[in-house]
């Protein structure tokens, strides 16, 4: 008898080491899914949070799809310097580089270009007075001569030509503000204000 009142009793043991078992099964399981909803509840919170934070953005160059027409902000990388973003309905702003004058390959027919240059932008801190673009005159003075150098008179007495060379020049332009952490679509065109060939 006695050895059966043994063989019950650890039994009876192992049935609860199995219901503990069980148990602590499901309370983890329970615990994991718990963790699991509040941690994708929370990604959605971030994500009305930003919606909100886009909102208020847009909202401060005015109301509805007007804004995005009358405003002339534009979203980067935070990778690049960050600028205020320019009041909707604002003029563009322009910077003036020097006259240039170079010999170029004018194929007897000229050999000297001459082009005056404006740089257009709406954000003043890049091409306003004292703006970014004043720190890369040299830069943008050396690049934009050896490319007007290396232009040709037939390339450039097309219907086209000076068309081709401002998209060039803008290149460029573009080119020496992304290297200096700038970003490049800021600056929106160039205009020549003069082109001769003679």
């Amino acid at each position: 008898m006695a050895e059966e009142e043994v063989k019950e009793k650890s039994g009876g043991g192992k049935g609860l080491i199995i219901a503990l078992l069980v148990i602590m099964i499901l309370l983890i399981i329970g615990i994991g899914v718990l963790v699991f909803l509040l941690m994708s509840g929370g990604d959605k919170s971030s994500d009305e949070a930003n919606s909100e934070t886009e909102m208020h953005a847009s909202a401060e160059h005015g109301e509805g799809e007007h804004a995005e027409e009358n405003s002339r902000a534009k979203t980067y990388s935070p990778k690049f310097k960050q600028f205020e973003p320019p009041a909707p309905g604002s003029p563009p702003v322009y910077f003036t580089m020097e006259k240039f004058v170079v010999n170029f390959n004018g194929d007897g027919m000229a050999k000297f270009l001459a082009v005056d240059l404006k740089f257009m932008s709406y954000y003043p801190q890049l091409v306003g007075e004292g703006g970014e673009m004043e720190h890369f005159r040299p830069i943008l003075k050396n690049d934009i001569q050896r490319l007007l150098r290396n232009q040709h008179y037939n390339d450039l007495n097309t219907a086209d030509g000076p068309d081709k060379l401002r998209e060039e020049i803008l290149a460029t332009a573009k080119k020496i503000l992304e290297q200096h952490n700038i970003y490049p679509d800021l600056l929106e065109d160039v205009y020549m204000t003069r082109f001769v060939m003679q």
